[in-house]
């Protein structure tokens, strides 16, 4: 009975003492990139300028203390909660040593109420092609792709004033064809992950698209037949050239060879008596008279 009395006094006393400090209000928490930020509003109903605020959080059974007597109208627990968990998250005012009643949010896991933010695009033509870079946002927690297993990039493309176009892909670096030459074109980027959650939309990137040096592909055909012809023709004249040198070299050196008989024949001195003489005998002697020609007008005319 006397335990009883005890506690009611207290608690009265207890009450006594918050009655006279304004709780804070409009209590929310944000979350963005796996961060986690609770804030609140200071009380509307006096116009104390020296307020100060705890905030605590609880993942089971007992509160933590994060932010003990700050000035400021946050709290920050990202370092103290981790992604997948729920909690239990408030806070109260405190002046000149009273403090009001705590104020209760529950928080859902981060995974479900995280904002993921923007993707940063930079564009860059190349020849008739428009290279999109893509650069994910930092999380406060771990990486985009450590934390979520499907990732892909949703690329919007348009003319400047003309309707957008819609590319999906799942490279945080793509390359944009069939661009139209000296057009000038805006991309925008969204990171779609696990459950449909998408990011928030990149900034707008601009740039002109130069032309193409591509070459055209009839072109390309004809190229590719006029060389087939060229080689075909070389082939055969080189056939034909080795096969008319090959016959004119065994013209001039046939594979037919001379008998031995022949070729002992032809080597051998000849044994024939007319020959040896004729080859022994001298030269002989050929007797010859000398002869004048004398032309009619040499002649001299006869006298009378």
């Amino acid at each position: 009975m006397i335990l009883t009395l005890i506690i009611t006094v207290l608690l009265c006393f207890g009450s006594g003492l918050t009655d006279d400090v304004p709780p804070p209000q409009n209590l929310r928490h944000k979350s963005e990139n796996l961060g986690l930020v609770l804030e609140w509003d200071p009380p509307q109903t006096s116009t104390a300028k020296d307020y100060r605020y705890t905030a605590e959080y609880k993942s089971w059974n007992l509160f933590s203390a994060v932010c003990v007597n700050v000035s400021s109208l946050s709290c920050d627990f990202t370092n103290e909660v981790t992604p997948y968990g729920t909690y239990t998250l408030r806070v109260r005012t405190e002046l000149n040593g009273k403090s009001s009643a705590w104020v209760e949010i529950t928080c859902e896991p981060l995974e479900t109420i995280t904002v993921i933010g923007a993707p940063h695009v930079t564009l860059q033509s190349r020849r008739g092609k428009m290279e999109v870079d893509i650069t994910e946002p930092v999380l406060r927690k771990s990486t985009l792709k450590d934390f979520y297993t499907i990732i892909a990039y949703k690329i919007h493309y348009w003319i400047e004033g003309k309707m957008k176009e819609v590319q999906s892909v799942d490279q945080s670096r793509v390359m944009l064809t069939k661009l139209l030459p000296d057009t000038r074109y805006c991309v925008q980027v969204e990171i779609v992950m696990d459950q449909n959650k998408t990011s928030l939309p990149s900034n707008t990137a601009c740039e002109m698209n130069t032309a193409s040096d591509e070459v055209a592909s009839w072109l390309i055909a004809v190229v590719l037949l006029v060389s087939f012809l060229v080689t075909l023709i070389s082939v055969v004249l080189i056939f034909l050239a080795v096969c008319f040198g090959y016959r004119g070299i065994r013209f001039l050196h046939p594979r037919a060879k001379i008998p031995e008989h022949f070729k002992q024949y032809l080597t051998e001195r000849p044994s024939s008596a007319m020959l040896l003489a004729m080859q022994n005998s001298a030269q002989p002697k050929e007797p010859y008279h000398e002869i004048s020609i004398i032309t009619a007008h040499e002649i001299p005319p006869e006298s009378t």
